[in-house]
């Protein structure tokens, strides 16, 4: 198993495992998901399969971050808003997950838990001492499970659905 940034795969490839992973009310477009993983392309992984004789590599999961403000909240689909604006204009103090997906094929491997490890470990180095993010479809039980906890948002997160769970942890080291 190869863990790599995320850019080593073509979008193509992300959004393949994106639509394997999500309902269709929370698939973003190529344009954003690429924006994202521009702007926080050290947080962004994917997990592939050892190269394949004359293939490349299958990407089996991903995870997208990036530095963000907790003041904030994300908007689903949106580009500027992770990548411009007053988010982006000040100091970020946290790291924002944005987005965990393992291919369906590859699930109950602790994927997941692999990418978040290292994400989590990216971002420690980078300086950033708390994370975010916005729990969909029912995950909010998996991220308590590593140390997240529910929070009132910075701002209603309507473009993610009603369920949605605006969640915190922070990054002492391990």
């Amino acid at each position: 198993m190869n863990l790599r940034p995320l850019h080593h795969w073509p979008i193509e490839a992300v959004m393949a495992v994106q639509a394997s992973a999500y309902g269709p009310h929370l698939l973003e477009s190529a344009h954003v998901l690429a924006a994202k993983m521009a702007a926080g392309r050290n947080l962004c992984l994917g997990l592939g399969a050892p190269p394949a004789a004359g293939g490349g590599e299958a990407l089996r999961g991903y995870a997208i971050a990036l530095p963000w403000h907790s003041s904030r909240a994300p908007q689903w689909n949106h580009a500027t808003a992770s990548t411009g604006g007053p988010a982006a204009a000040s100091a970020p103090d946290c790291v924002y997950l944005h987005d965990f997906a393992i291919a369906p094929a590859h699930r109950g491997q602790r994927l997941a838990a692999l990418l978040l490890r290292q994400v989590l470990q990216n971002a420690r180095a980078a300086g950033l001492r708390q994370a975010v993010l916005v729990a969909v479809q029912g995950a909010d039980a998996w991220w308590l499970r590593h140390g997240f906890t529910p929070a009132a948002p910075p701002q209603p997160l309507a473009s993610f659905g009603a369920a949605a769970v605006w969640m915190t942890r922070g990054l002492k080291e391990p």
